[in-house]
């Protein structure tokens, strides 16, 4: 649990219990509500509907009322996320600049899309040798550039068309 026990009184030998500062290296619960609210665009009732964890746990984990247990973050993790990220804020990048450069104009399960996308071809290149990757990463790069002129030239195009 992420309590810190208060020094109990002489009186009463049960000690009070109360959530665990924030502080970056342990705030999991910020990174949680990130993941939820600005990747993948869910209401708290909706990520425990899609997750299958109590309303209540989640409501929890984000107040810094307790920490997930295994299974939780077991389900948690069908969403996508990386725990080692959400556990300790590492590996994953930084969730809201990646939201933020992905701005407004991406739809919700596109955002969820792009970064499933991102993260599971991070997970392949994970194993292969550094010269196959490079060559991989080069191959990629090269054939999302091609698709981005076709892209500019569709709009160019269009554009076009409505003006004459």
């Amino acid at each position: 649990m992420c309590y810190v026990p208060l020094k109990s009184r002489a009186k009463n030998p049960t000690s009070t219990r109360m959530p665990l500062d924030s502080t970056p290296e342990n705030d999991i619960a910020e990174r949680l509500r990130l993941w939820r609210k600005t990747v993948l665009e869910l209401t708290q009732k909706e990520f425990a509907e899609a997750t299958g964890v109590h309303l209540s746990a989640i409501r929890k984990y984000e107040n810094r009322n307790s920490e997930p247990s295994s299974e939780s973050l077991l389900a948690i993790a069908g969403t996508g996320v990386d725990l080692h990220w959400l556990l300790t804020g590492e590996g994953q990048g930084d969730m809201r600049a990646l939201a933020k450069r992905l701005g407004s104009a991406a739809n919700t399960e596109g955002v969820a899309d792009l970064v499933h996308g991102l993260m599971a071809i991070e997970e392949l290149l994970h194993g292969i040798p550094d010269h196959k990757r490079s060559a991989v990463l080069d191959e990629i790069v090269s054939r999302l550039r091609e698709v981005k002129r076709v892209a500019d030239l569709e709009i160019l195009v269009a554009k076009l068309q409505r003006e004459s």
